[in-house]
This record gives C-alpha cells, structure tokens and sequence, in this order.
C-alpha cells in the first residue's frame, strides 16, 4: 500500500513514517505540502521519494493507494472528501473534522463511494485497549459508576501554533480533549451535563473540564483536557528557543473506572509503550489484576489496522459512524461551555 502524506506535519514521524518500518505492504512514498521548499527538505530528511506540487496533484497520482490526513482540523473535511473522490481511502488524524456536520459530510462520502476512513485515535488500536475494555465488560470492577479521562499535555508549540487559532479549528478540546472524550466512548454512549473552559484566546480554550453522563447505565463521566506551558512559552517569543527542562509542564494521561466493586487505572494509554499498564484493585485498594502493556507502539497497531482494514476487509475500530459520536459530544462540551463550536474551510 503506497501512502502519501498531505502536509509537512510534525506528527508524520511518529505517527505514519516511522510506522511504516514497522508494518510490512505499508510505504509512504510521496508528499504535499503548501510550501514546496519545506515539503522538499521534509522528504528529503524521511527518505521519501516523491514530493507533489499541491494536495490535488497527489490525489490524483496514480502512484499513491491511500492517504494520510494530518493537516490543520479545519481541513480535514475538505481534503478527505477529496481524497475519496479521488479513489483514495484515508487515515485521517483526529479530531475527525472541526464539527459534527463536517463529520456527517464526510460519512456520507465515504458510504457512497465505498472507501475506508479510519480516524486516528492510536490508543484505540493498542491489545491494552481491548484489554481494559474487556476487563470492565467482565465485570471486575462490578458495576461501573463513574468514568474519568484526563489528558493534559505540555505544549511544545509556540503561540502561533494551529492548535491555539480558531480560524484553524484549535482548542485544548479538538487535541487532549478529543482523546479524553474517545476513552470515556469506549465504555458507552454519553450527554454533557456541564462543561468550563479556560481561554487563552478569544473562542479558544487552553483548558476544558466537562461533567458527563452515560445513556445506556446509572454512571457518570468527566474529562480534564489541557495544553501546559502556553503562558511561559508566550513570553519568550521565539519558540524554537524553549528548553522544555527549564520549565515545570504539567503532564498527566490515565483513565480512571470506578465500579462497585473496585477500580481500574489505565496509565498513559496513549503510550502504553513507555511502561504504561492496566492495574485493577478492590475497594480496600488491594492490587487484583496488574499488567504492563505489550511494547509495541500504538501507531504501528494503528497503520496495520488501517492497511488490513484497506487490503484484507479487516475491522475498522474507528469509522466515521464512531467519529460523528465524538465529534458531537465535542460541539456539545463547546456549546455548553459557552463557546462556539469549530468551523471548517
């Protein structure tokens, strides 16, 4: 399966380049990217071979089987609509679009023309997701009463990065606080109940807090998503120029389920390959069930999910029937924070 990449993005190392060392039939062979001389220099420093003038000349190679979607939120809608027009089923990082409505745009594409769109929410391809999930379904935690996901990041972009630009379709929510909202849906479907939020630019949300409900049981649910280290970083002007050791970023990724009968701790699910791992534990707090994730990356499980979901008919753990769920709950937390919900190109 020969990939091209849209975009010179930062996340294409981790996780698609890299990846594709590791899963066999899966090559990123071509690029695209608005600024050529960065596209060029990019490929050259990632081995890829080909570099395409615009995002619609790549599409349009018959050269490239599939495509990854790593572009600004705002974007993803459009270019993955165009991606399927053009015959080319895509993995699409997350958030999914920049709103529910994009999400269902996109869907409906990808229904009629038949092609795979798997969103990249990595944890979920990970054996320790299937894992937690299956040791809540069995019941070892009894019957679950609240749910938390905390994900809050040090941000390692300067003030002008995309993920703080409303134009973009950024906020603390559509990055850490998608994931969080992707952990709590593996346990159930939910509603927002309420929702704050901490800008750090008008419309945009540093930092978002909600309280959920579960439709299908009595439970309830909450995220914490942040950026860390936005203030600090401001300040200095110059972003390149941050030596993160110099300053005390928060960082904290688990999953919480609490139950009647004791509790499960998901630590740093989004990289259980760092020594992440699953530890259940009764209501006195004595240990049950302690295990360390297989190390193996997410990513790698993710791209050989979306090559075997593309060339073998497997499983899609993440369709747009999934991403339209978040992508809901996401223009709700907004909504019910009091900010607008996130618009596309």
């Amino acid at each position: 399966m020969r990939i091209g990449m849209l975009g010179a993005a930062w996340i294409g190392p981790m996780g698609l380049i890299e990846p594709a060392k590791e899963v066999d039939g899966a090559d990123v062979v071509a690029l695209a990217a608005r600024d050529g001389e960065r596209a060029r220099a990019y490929a050259t420093e990632h081995g890829i071979p080909l570099v395409f003038d615009s995002y619609d000349d790549l599409l349009a190679s018959e050269e490239i089987d599939a495509v990854y979607n790593p572009l600004p939120n705002s974007h993803h809608a459009r270019w993955t609509i165009a991606a399927l027009e053009a015959g080319k089923p895509v993995l699409l990082e997350k958030p999914f679009t920049a709103n529910a409505d994009e999400a269902r745009q996109v869907a409906d594409v990808a229904e009629r023309t038949g092609l795979v769109v798997m969103e990249a929410y990595h944890w979920r391809f990970h054996p320790q997701a299937e894992r937690a999930i299956e040791l809540v379904a069995d019941g070892v935690v009894g019957e679950v009463s609240h749910v938390e996901a905390a994900m809050v990041f040090p941000s390692m972009h300067g003030p002008d990065d995309i993920r703080y630009r409303y134009d973009l379709a950024g906020g603390a929510l559509m990055d850490t606080g998608s994931y969080a909202l992707s952990n709590l849906r593996a346990f159930g479907e939910l509603e927002v109940v309420q929702a704050e939020a901490e800008e750090m630019a008008p419309d945009v949300d540093v930092r978002m807090t909600a309280e959920l409900r579960y439709l299908d049981r009595d439970a309830t649910a909450a995220i914490t998503s942040a950026f860390t280290g936005t203030d600090q970083k401001a300040e200095l002007g110059d972003p390149d120029a941050v030596d993160p050791d110099a300053f005390d970023f928060e960082f904290q990724a688990d999953v919480v389920v609490t139950g009647t009968g004791g509790r499960l701790l998901i630590d740093n699910p989004l990289a259980p390959m760092w020594g992440s791992g699953l530890t259940v534990t009764d209501r006195d707090g004595e240990v049950l069930i302690q295990e360390a994730a297989q190390p193996v990356a997410t990513y790698t499980c993710q791209l050989e999910a979306f090559r075997a979901c593309v060339e073998d008919g497997g499983p899609n753990l993440y369709p747009p029937s999934e991403s339209i769920k978040t992508m809901e709950l996401i223009d709700a937390v907004y909504q019910t924070a009091g900010l607008p919900v996130r618009v596309g190109i």
